[in-house]
């Protein structure tokens, strides 16, 4: 199997993934207790009212029905209209997932860069104090709830220390390109919108990247720690190359291949878990938007969100897979 075939193969297998969660969340939605468009006209209104907002959402119609009209919206960018913010929920989604992006990519690259270096150096010093250490932060980091981390760092650095904003995302900057405020800001060359951002960023993104972190640094541990054990790392100890070199050029490519994978999946689980850090923090980003939509019974919202996440995370998973059948051919064959 060429890379082709195997990149149509994977990018086919997303099809079905969203086509069975679509019409999952479709029927959960419609079965839990609670009237929609009662809650949104009020106590007040009159069963006329009622009825003609009901018929105008085509909620009067039969199931079947109604998933195959919302379908056939949601396939041209149509997710229905909000009854909480009284938008057509595709511009809610555009305003408001930036927000959930910028968040979950910065707590990516926090746990990458954080995590790989102090991997390798627990695996380097294995049974030593750097790799008693990383244990105990790894473990740390896994069991620690991130909404309570999150309340931590808020009473420590913004109430106490007064280092950091409390909530919210700042300003915006004064030109929108992307809605990802560090880019906006970048593009404007603005640095002082730059770090402002960046601030309002700092406790969030570290708050939601602890867990992944662990995961990140334990991996590499394993992986670096299995390399070293391989003939051709002790090949290359015996010919006398330097140490760095073996690790940074042999094997950490070998092993941070191993932990691709795990990447992909972990950002997938950042998108999906990040709406307790967006309340904590009061982060207007997706997570926060489709928690307040299920609080009101806002249906479209809530399953154009849980679309729009598995959407993303099938295709986190899906570039995961390329980049991994890309670095080890021997993948595609299989």
């Amino acid at each position: 199997m060429n890379f082709r075939t195997y990149l149509l193969r994977r990018t086919l297998h997303i099809i079905p993934v969203l086509f069975g969660l679509s019409i999952l969340i479709f029927v959960v939605s419609r079965v839990i207790p609670g009237d929609p468009v009662r809650l949104a006209l009020g106590l007040e209104a009159t069963g006329e009212q009622v009825e003609q907002l009901r018929r105008q959402m085509g909620l009067d119609r039969p199931l079947v029905a109604q998933y195959l009209a919302y379908f056939a919206g949601a396939v041209r960018g149509d997710f229905g209209y909000s009854l909480r913010t009284h938008r057509n929920v595709a511009q809610d989604l555009l305003d408001f997932f930036p927000a959930t992006l910028e968040l979950t990519s910065v707590a990516m690259l926090i746990s990458v860069v954080v995590g790989v270096p102090l991997g390798i150096l627990a695996a380097v010093r294995k049974d030593q104090g750097p790799d008693h250490v990383s244990r105990i932060v790894a473990l740390i980091g896994v069991a620690l709830p991130r909404f309570w981390l999150a309340i931590l760092l808020q009473l420590a650095l913004a109430y106490q220390l007064r280092l950091l904003p409390t909530i919210g995302r700042g300003p915006a900057p004064p030109v929108h390109v992307t809605g990802l405020f560090l880019v906006d800001s970048l593009v404007a060359l603005r640095l002082d919108a730059f770090w402002t951002s960046l601030k309002y960023l700092a406790m969030p993104a570290f708050a939601l990247s602890v867990g992944t972190l662990a995961q990140v640094m334990r991996l590499i541990r394993a992986g670096m720690i299995e390399e070293m054990r391989r003939d051709y790392a002790l090949a290359a100890r015996s010919y006398g190359l330097p140490p760095n070199l073996i690790i940074y050029k042999y094997l950490l490519k070998n092993a941070f291949t191993a932990t691709l994978t795990i990447l992909g999946l972990s950002y997938g689980f950042l998108l999906g878990n990040a709406f307790l850090v967006e309340a904590v923090f009061a982060w207007p980003g997706l997570a926060f938007y489709g928690v307040d939509a299920l609080r009101y019974k806002d249906f479209n919202g809530v399953i154009a969100v849980t679309i729009v996440i598995g959407a993303a995370y099938a295709l986190v998973n899906l570039a995961t897979d390329i980049l991994y059948g890309y670095v080890d051919p021997r993948v595609r064959y299989e």
